[in-house]
């Protein structure tokens, strides 16, 4: 039930959950390609508006799905989720940002790939701003009708589904899901989730990090490090400890085990906001990649931004690290204050050949072309992962002022505030879908370049805004402000040291 309150938002209940034990669900065969959402062999993308209009109200999100074919994503069939979808947890009201955070999975073992999506300002009985998670189910007419995932514990301000994060953590061959919130304990829900959002289990991992509105987890990246067959996380969030009078930022690696993730064994990593984790080198363990957008880089040291790279071993990140910024190599560009090199990074393997390689976006990247300057065009850099590491001898750099670019007109969009390497059609080797979300004031756009002989290529790109992919055109939609498990930086505050 809801109702509406003076002075604040409309408030909305979870969906009840049905009762009963969680029936044991047969194990349907493992689904053969990642986020394919429909089952017919293609990788799907979903594209995130946190702050699309719906129903009339701003701010209050959608999510649009752009299922893959031989040629790539395409408008043709696809889906527009939000709360005013069918069996969708709570209710559409203003600024809910629903879809601030997504994370595919195969939750309930059918062999079709969900979304979980989170709405951290859904408001509930418990409280403004209590949040809300929804697991849309995969079919073969693509994502559907789904159900809530219960709160533990709700409250004002708790900001449930801030992060999130899917992957086999336990090692049971099922997918789990991993949600964070304004507080510092992570939940983790495992051993299947039922029809009815119900998971077979529910774990508490508290770590040592701050708590609050702009703080608790802040983001959640999920990969295979080790060789153990268990999903490793990493968690993003401000120490509790302060220093100079300010929290700063930290990772923690919690690797996956029977059993669940155990707060004590959870390693301290160098700090950074955005991540991705594939192996870089070949060696067959997982490479953690953080982007911290704020770091001191270049001779200057300016407030340019880099990325690390720790990279993996047989007990989980070996120690060796690699940086990298405008500075480094043959990286284009000159380190300068708040370009943000590294707000975005994603991994894939470009070029087939086994190893994954790596993008990187620089969403405030300007240009100067004669006597004109272009500000915050935004370029993502692609570099090659070899036996060695990553190789930055040799860079694509790609932005709306490449001939051919879609979208060419957009100056300002920002290009690169958000990156996916993935393979949406079919050939295995992973294309790269940008998001802009600032294009056309705040509207947004995506684009997904292909992979064509081992580079990513203008020529047979796909190109969205706003009313191609069927969203309002009213507010700022910010579409294409999230690709899949991503953090909306412009909308749940994640920055580096506060």
């Amino acid at each position: 039930m809801h109702k509406r309150r003076s002075l604040v938002l409309a408030t909305a209940t979870l969906a009840a959950l049905a009762g009963g034990p969680l029936a044991v669900q047969a194990a349907a065969a493992a689904p053969r390609v990642e986020n394919d959402f429909n089952g017919d062999g293609y990788s799907d993308v979903a594209v995130s508006a946190p702050g699309a209009e719906v129903s009339g109200h701003p701010g209050a999100g959608a999510v649009a799905v752009f299922y893959g074919s031989p040629t790539g994503p395409s408008l043709e069939g696809r889906t527009i989720l939000s709360q005013d979808s069918p069996g969708s947890a709570g209710a559409t009201e203003d600024t809910d940002l629903f879809g601030a955070a997504t994370a595919p999975g195969d939750f309930n073992s059918d062999g079709y790939w969900d979304l979980a999506v989170g709405t951290p300002k859904e408001d509930t009985d418990a409280g403004a701003d209590s949040g809300a998670v929804h697991i849309f189910w995969g079919s073969p007419h693509g994502l559907t009708g789904g159900a809530g995932v219960p709160n533990p514990a709700p409250g004002p301000q708790a900001r449930f589904g801030a992060s999130l994060a899917a992957g086999d953590f336990d090692g049971d061959g099922r997918t789990d899901l991993a949600v964070g919130s304004a507080s510092a304990t992570l939940r983790v829900f495992s051993h299947g989730i039922a029809a009815n959002g119900t998971p077979g289990r529910v774990a508490a991992v508290p770590l040592p990090l701050h708590t609050g509105v702009s703080a608790g987890i802040l983001n959640l990246t999920a990969g295979r490090v080790d060789k153990d067959g268990c999903t490793d996380l990493v968690v993003d969030g401000q120490s509790r400890n302060i220093s100079g009078g300010k929290h700063h930022n930290v990772n923690y690696y919690l690797p996956g085990a029977a059993g669940g993730f155990k707060a004590s064994g959870a390693k301290l990593l160098p700090g950074g906001i955005s991540g991705a984790i594939g192996d870089l080198n070949g060696d067959g363990y997982g490479d953690i990649v953080t982007g911290v957008w704020w770091a001191a880089a270049g001779p200057k040291q300016l407030a340019a931004g880099k990325v690390i790279i720790n990279y993996g071993s047989p007990s989980g990140p070996s120690g060796r690290t690699q940086s990298i910024d405008q500075s480094t190599g043959a990286v284009p560009g000159d380190p300068e204050s708040l370009e943000r090199f590294g707000d975005a990074v994603s991994v894939g393997d470009v070029d087939g050949d086994g190893t994954k390689d790596l993008a990187i976006g620089t969403p405030r990247e300007s240009f100067a072309l004669r006597t004109t300057t272009f500000p915050d065009v935004g370029t993502v850099i692609v570099l090659r992962g070899t036996a060695k590491g990553v190789d930055t001898s040799s860079v694509q750099n790609l932005h709306h002022l490449v001939p051919g670019m879609p979208g060419v007109d957009e100056l300002g969009a920002r290009f690169g505030g958000d990156v996916l390497l993935t393979d949406l059609n079919g050939d295995k080797k992973a294309d790269l879908t940008v998001g802009s979300r600032y294009a056309t004031a705040g509207r947004g756009m995506v684009t997904t370049l292909p992979s064509n002989d081992g580079r990513i290529v203008v020529q047979g790109a796909f190109h969205a805004g706003v009313k191609d992919a069927g969203l309002s055109w009213s507010g700022y939609p910010q579409f294409g402000g999230g690709l899949h498990n991503s953090r909306i930086t412009s909308t749940i505050s994640h920055s580096g040291d506060q």
